[in-house]
């Protein structure tokens, strides 16, 4: 089962360049596993299509600020809720649901199985590269729980 795992966020910003530091560190672990591709994007809608086609199973990770929990805490998601995010959704662009149901009916191949990993963020506003400390605990905890959850579909995927 090929999985790709894409962070999502604006390296210049804040706390929203959380998903692609997780993405960083899971590359790092990753990187000589053929069955798993990590990247990062600071993009999203339809320029989507183009990273998840392909993969029988996709984890995105990025920043959301909702105000309605304590920033770093990270939250997993499925796709249809998942409106929040500046790359998942624009002014110039679809929410992800649309995009994947575009997907479906142009036949591009997605993902059977998306998980969304979410980090609420403090500030996605100020130009920093350094994120918040809650925002960095969030990081460190988001990458523990994609690995647990990389490693219980891999041990699930060979036993069927």
């Amino acid at each position: 089962m090929r999985t790709v795992v894409i962070g999502l966020g604006n390296p210049i910003l804040h706390d929203d360049r959380a998903g692609i530091c997780v993405a960083e560190k899971l590359e790092k672990i990753y990187r000589q596993d053929d069955r798993i591709d990590v990247m990062d994007s600071s993009w999203g809608g339809f320029r989507l299509l183009d990273l998840l086609s392909g993969y029988e199973r996709a984890i995105l990770i990025d920043a959301i600020q909702t105000g309605l929990r304590p920033p770093g805490t990270v939250r997993l998601h499925a796709p249809d809720e998942f409106i929040h995010s500046l790359r998942m959704v624009s002014f110039h662009d679809v929410n992800f649901p649309t995009v994947l149901e575009f997907a479906r009916l142009m036949d591009i191949p997605m993902p059977k199985s998306i998980s969304v990993y979410t980090i609420e963020a403090d500030d996605t506003t100020k130009l920093s590269e350094q994120m918040s400390e809650p925002v960095q605990e969030g990081v460190k905890n988001c990458v523990h729980l994609i690995i647990e959850d990389i490693e219980a579909h891999r041990s699930v995927a060979h036993h069927s």
